[in-house]
């Protein structure tokens, strides 16, 4: 999605942060993103437990607390 990308792009601006957009062939599969994100949390060494997870819906993208990088 072209608007989302520009909206990430923005945000990543203003954070110090590059936007690196998943190739085309994986932006049907939301689950590849979800992965992706997971794969860096968990090398950062955070960790959720079963219990303590949870499931919202209408999550922002901007509230997210990024807690894998500086």
């Amino acid at each position: 999605n072209q608007r989302l990308q520009e909206m990430l792009q923005t945000m990543c601006r203003a954070r110090g942060a590059e936007l690196c957009p998943t190739d085309d062939r994986y932006c049907i599969d939301n689950g590849a993103m979800i992965a992706q994100a997971g794969w860096e949390m968990l090398r950062a060494g955070q960790v959720t437990e079963l219990s303590q997870s949870g499931i919202t819906q209408r999550y922002r993208t901007d509230e997210v607390e990024v807690t894998w990088r500086d």
